[in-house]
């Protein structure tokens, strides 16, 4: 399913949900109604939300929870915070020039640092089919940050309406609803602890699941092994990889061609390595040439390939006699040889000449612009051999990190988690970024405004002029970050 029929689905979803609400409203049906105020959702144009109080009372026994030790980690946390925001301040001004200074080069010479925020759209930039991570991990962030505003506000004895989550279309996002006069009535110190409890926490949750990344390979040892080839996960119908001799579900890829794969990232260096390189070629003895020779007049082909083969021989190849250094042939200029024997045949690959040890003499495969002889290896079983675009390879085949050590287990769970920790790591430092941002609807916007007052209320007495500076910052960083979402909404479109 792509990102349009996704889009058509939730609409008309969110369409129908509209339409009976308004029909059960307006006919006063007293379940419906009933319904409605037991359980606080509330439907609206594209958007359902649910509130509730039933979270108050856990949230007000963890916040009277070691009073002492949640003040330090909290004051702790909004130094942090604080520190945080001239960077992420300076991170989105830079962008947004650069943004700019890109646009305005019409011949695309000036090169720019990429964009450092970047909006994450499902079937754009993140693969349609973690959409359902997409929203786990939304809404995990958005739960552990409204979490620490919520324990923050009980600490400092602010009163808790209740809890809530928004789904906008199918973005959800979590809310707490705070006593705002109790809040505001605060020293500035103690509403910086409660506005920045939320990056804080975000910025943990990161920290959390980068090392639970990073360990993943050590508890998932027992079962799995990892870091010396991958596992293939599932292989696309039709793809040009499958077959009797090709790539089989749980097969451990070792190499491609002369290339070790290791991880997914050496997989990825792998392929991108042969797209770009010609085919290697293979160092066979001559017995082996005169043996399965099968040449027929030679006849040049576009792009400056060669074709020795008749229609009579689908396994054969025409490979290309490199010279030695001083230029004798031993063996015909091209040859006509079955594919799999000389690659399996084949203990050493080659570029030149001098690649192949005394006695042995190096062949390639002379083949037309784009197509390669790709040499796939794995452990315990045949050589697969691909001949096309190796990107095939990389598009059609899904590979893992963690082998299974039994038969009975599969990749897809620790690929599960990694994916997971993956995402969450990038969304909750991205909302911690996002969020320290002096700009509006954001905690920035009050961040500044707490510590205008924290820094300007003796040099400052008037609150009106302190009000005025925190506006001119918040108005500022409201402008850049605007215009970098604009911009790179722009470049997606």
């Amino acid at each position: 399913m792509d990102l349009l029929n996704v889009v058509i689905v939730v609409g008309l979803i969110h369409c129908a949900l509209f339409f009976f609400d308004t029909l059960f409203k307006s006919c006063s049906h007293y379940p419906y109604l009933y319904f409605l105020q037991n359980t606080g959702f509330q439907i609206e144009v594209l958007r359902v939300r649910w509130f509730t109080t039933a979270f108050n009372r856990l949230v007000q026994k963890w916040g009277t929870w070691h009073p002492k030790l949640l003040q330090c980690w909290f004051t702790m946390g909004s130094w942090f915070s604080l520190g945080l925001l001239p960077l992420a301040t300076y991170l989105i001004i830079k962008a947004s020039i650069d943004i700019w200074q890109t646009d305005s080069d019409g011949n695309g010479s000036k090169q720019t640092q990429a964009p450092v925020l970047e909006p994450m759209v499902p079937g754009i930039n993140i693969p349609i089919s973690d959409l359902g991570y997409y929203v786990i991990t939304l809404i995990t962030c958005s739960v552990v940050h409204e979490v620490g505003h919520a324990i923050a506000a009980v600490r400092e004895d602010v009163h808790i309406s209740g809890f809530g989550l928004v789904l906008v279309f199918f973005l959800p996002v979590a809310y707490v609803h705070l006593n705002t006069d109790q809040l505001q009535s605060l020293p500035p110190k103690r509403q910086l602890r409660i506005l920045c409890a939320g990056i804080w926490h975000n910025v943990v949750l990161t920290v959390f699941a980068a090392v639970l990344l990073a360990l993943l390979p050590l508890l998932f040892y027992p079962a799995y092994d990892s870091g010396s080839g991958v596992a293939v996960q599932n292989i696309q119908k039709g793809s040009p990889v499958m077959g009797p001799t090709g790539l089989q579900q749980g097969d451990r890829v070792i190499a491609v061609n002369q290339c070790e794969v290791l991880d997914s990232d050496s997989w990825y260096s792998c392929i991108v390595q042969a797209v770009k390189q010609q085919s290697p070629g293979y160092c066979i003895s001559a017995e082996l040439v005169k043996e399965h020779d099968e040449s027929i007049p030679v006849r040049q082909l576009p792009g400056g390939a060669v074709e020795c083969c008749g229609a009579n021989s689908p396994d054969h190849l025409c490979f290309e006699y490199l010279e030695t250094e001083e230029g004798t042939l031993e063996l015909p200029q091209h040859s006509c040889l079955p594919g799999r024997i000389v690659v399996e045949t084949a203990d050493l690959m080659c570029n030149a000449a001098r690649d192949c040890t005394s006695g042995l003499h190096c062949l390639k495969p002379s083949l037309e612009n784009g197509t390669k002889l790709v040499r796939i290896e794995r452990l315990d079983a045949k050589l697969v051999l691909f001949l096309g675009h190796p990107a095939e390879i990389f598009h059609t085949v899904l590979i893992s990190d963690y082998v299974p050590l039994y038969f009975i287990l599969s990749s897809a769970i620790p690929e599960m988690v990694t994916r997971m920790c993956k995402y969450i790591t990038i969304f909750s430092a991205g909302l911690a970024v996002i969020n320290v941002i002096p700009c509006y609807f954001f905690d920035g916007q009050y961040i500044v405004r707490a510590l205008t007052d924290f820094l300007l209320g003796k040099k400052i007495p008037r609150k009106s002029v302190r009000r005025a500076i925190a506006v001119f910052v918040t108005v500022f960083g409201s402008f850049f970050l605007f215009l970098n979402c604009i911009s790179i909404v722009l470049k997606l479109s």
